[in-house]
């Protein structure tokens, strides 16, 4: 169980937020998902999330290459052993990610991405073009569609990936699974950890002296910092609402309510569009929250998030209808209740200047669309 910050002193209550099942640094639009079938449908499950089955290599049969090796030429067996054996030696060792040396790295031709806000930022920085395999979940650009898939963060198809031979394997952050098999494979590998407009920056920097075209990467950080502060001047004439932000509930009613709090990128996004997030004070980025604590923190406004469902008018009206049985909290006699399905919104990479304009809209609706 999680904490509840609302009480005095060190009395606590423990049903206010409960501890997120996030896994740490998963790419949150996979988390969304991960939530949202929590407790679905079980074909939607098992037609969608083949995603949670782990995929199972079929190894490295070391006795094999070996006698391939064996075969072959003194010198040319020197060097083989040398490029395949250092790797798997520093496989089970805490370190940082193994790489060549830069002065022998040669620019990636064969990239495979293994988020989609990485997928969105290679190609911003316009070199998708290199891009050979990504996940199942990167849907934008529309090129990214047709790109090999080599699962997701649960279920990474390692021997999809061994096919497509890539010289440099993106991950966002740690990926264990896939950070080991590149180690032992001799494949490089570049973690990046963008989960906070700050890291955002950070992730695009790092990929743009990775595929070395760093004036294209700073000059990216530059349009969004200046998108994400146009939004910041729109709203500033504004008043300022209490928003809850829910990611996920159970189907049909408000139980196992996922939320956003203040270490999350969506937090800083609500922010920055003239929003105060009501589980700001909440340390953990995705908690679980209660009808109970929803109530007593009083939300002026509502955000459901369903990233890439396609309602209906009548489907969305029933979503609202359900949180008609929180009478008395301020958005619901108020009917500020709204569902948005925009993709973009939970996806920290380059459109999150995009994702604040959005939410901006959203809660002023006087605002310029200018803006």
């Amino acid at each position: 169980m999680g904490r509840s910050l609302e009480g005095r002193g060190s009395q606590k209550t423990c049903h206010e937020t409960k501890q997120s099942v996030s896994h740490p640094r998963v790419p949150v639009c996979e988390h969304y998902y991960r939530l949202r079938i929590k407790k679905g449908n079980p074909q939607t499950e098992q037609s969608v999330w083949g995603f949670f089955v782990a995929s199972i290599s079929k190894g490295f049969d070391v006795t094999m290459l070996r006698k391939t090796i064996l075969t072959s030429l003194f010198l040319t067996l020197g060097l083989v052993l040398s490029a395949w054996f250092l790797p798997m030696s520093r496989a089970g060792e805490n370190t940082k990610p193994w790489t060549p040396p830069a002065r022998h790295r040669p620019e990636a031709q064969r990239i495979v991405s293994m988020a989609p806000n990485i997928t969105e930022t290679i190609f911003a920085l316009e070199c998708g073009d290199r891009l050979v395999g990504v996940t199942d979940f990167c849907t934008y650009p529309r090129e990214a569609r047709t790109l090999p898939k080599v699962g997701g963060y649960y279920n990474p198809n390692l021997e999809r990936l061994t096919v497509l031979r890539p010289d440099l394997v993106v991950l966002q952050g740690k990926h264990e699974k896939v950070d080991s098999f590149c180690r032992v494979k001799g494949i490089r590998i570049l973690h990046v950890a963008m989960d906070s407009i700050s890291s955002i920056y950070g992730g695009i920097v790092d990929l743009g002296k990775a595929l070395q075209c760093p004036e294209r990467a700073e000059n990216l950080c530059t349009s969004i910092r200046k998108e994400l502060g146009a939004v910041r001047t729109n709203v500033a004439g504004f008043a300022r609402h209490k928003v809850f932000i829910c990611l996920g509930r159970a189907p049909a009613g408000l139980t196992s309510l996922y939320t956003a709090g203040g270490p999350s990128f969506i937090s800083e996004i609500l922010q920055i569009a003239g929003g105060d997030n009501v589980f700001q004070d909440v340390t953990l980025p995705y908690p679980e929250a209660s009808k109970e604590s929803l109530i007593k923190r009083a939300p002026e406004i509502i955000i459901e998030l369903r990233p890439g469902e396609d309602l209906s008018d009548l489907r969305r009206s029933q979503i609202i209808s359900e949180w008609n049985i929180l009478r008395g909290v301020p958005a619901i006699s108020n009917h500020k209740v709204y569902v948005l399905t925009e993709n973009f919104l939970l996806v920290p990479g380059p459109r999150v200047g995009l994702a604040a304009r959005f939410l901006a809209r959203t809660l002023h609706q006087d605002i310029q669309d200018g803006s």
